[in-house]
Formats: C-alpha cells, structure tokens, sequence
C-alpha cells in the first residue's frame, strides 16, 4: 500500500495548512519509528506490518501537481494507494475516509484524479476549516494556536485509523475515522 501525504515543500510552507498530508505522514512514520529520505520529486519512509508494507510518500512539487508524482510512483508500484489532503469543508477536528469520490474542490485530489484518470482511491481527508473570503490565503496561512491544539489530537487520531485500516481492514477503519468529532463547533 502506498499512502500520498499532500502538501507543499519547502519551509516556507512547513506548518501551513494546506500541508496536513504531510503531517499525517511524518506522524505514522514517526509513530513507528521510520524516517523519510529523499528521493528524485519525493520523501519516502516504509512501514512494515505483518500483513504489508505501506509506502509512505511525501511529493515534492506544488500541491496543484501532486498527481504527477503519483502517476509516476504508481507506474513502478503494483500496489493500492490512498491519499491523505485537508479539506476546508470540514471543521478542525473531523475527518473523513471514503473509498473514491470527487476533488471536493482540492487542487491536489484533481490533479490526482486527472493524472490517474480515475476518482476510485481511497482519500483521508482531514478538516482544517474555512475562514475569510481568500481560500488562497488561507489554506497557505499557519495554524493558530487554538487550531494546532485540535489539529495535533486529530493527526494523532488520523495515525490510529490508518493503524486500524491496516490491520483490521477498511470498513473498521472508516467507522473509526469518521466518527471522530474533535471539533470545538459541534
């Protein structure tokens, strides 16, 4: 299995929101004590379970071009693979775990989507919310303290169902996943 953590390189994006797949990949591969190391167009870090090996893939390149480093990857790999993005249609503190669906809007998933030619792959997306009118400015601005509070236990809870999807499998894993309501709005 592979996993694509979207995000935005460099360290002028580091803690943005826009790259929460990135955080959710650095925390699984931290969680079980891997590292990435950089390849050409992406960071890797492999985590072996006792079922399978889950590929953890970070691209290198600007979110709106994701899929090409997917597309890429995929050619090699004879594997299934999901991506995790954010999704400001979500409040901080939800997430969601679908096994295909649209780009919702998000440049990254679209760019996934017409690289791969298909909607059908699982994506974890991960709520960051949506605050003033340039989505622009605020998908690439940083966490406020308040939000990095809830964003940490929900990247922490993101880690334990990708933990359950690979060891007790999909359905378990999504009913975990979407019923966790860390959110101060509801």
């Amino acid at each position: 299995m592979i996993i694509f953590g979207l995000g935005n390189p460099g360290s002028t994006y580091r803690l943005t929101r826009h790259n929460i797949g990135f955080h959710v990949a650095e925390r699984f591969a931290h969680h079980y004590k891997k590292r990435f190391r950089t390849k050409q167009g992406y960071q890797i870090a492999v985590v072996g379970f006792s079922h399978t090996t889950v590929h953890l893939v970070k691209p290198q390149c600007w979110m709106n071009r994701s899929g090409s480093v997917v597309r890429r990857y995929m050619e090699k790999a004879q594997d299934d693979f999901m991506v995790i993005s954010d999704d400001v249609n979500l409040p901080p503190g939800r997430m969601r775990l679908r096994l295909r669906g649209s780009d919702g809007g998000h440049n990254g998933l679209r760019s996934v989507i017409e690289e791969m030619s298909s909607q059908d792959f699982p994506r974890l997306r991960i709520g960051i919310g949506r605050q003033g009118e340039d989505l622009a400015e605020y998908v690439l601005g940083a966490f406020k303290r308040r939000e990095k509070r809830i964003l940490d236990a929900t990247i922490d809870k993101a880690v334990e169902g990708l933990t359950i999807y690979f060891t007790a499998g999909f359905q378990k894993a999504q009913n975990f996943i979407n019923s966790v309501n860390l959110s101060e709005n509801e």
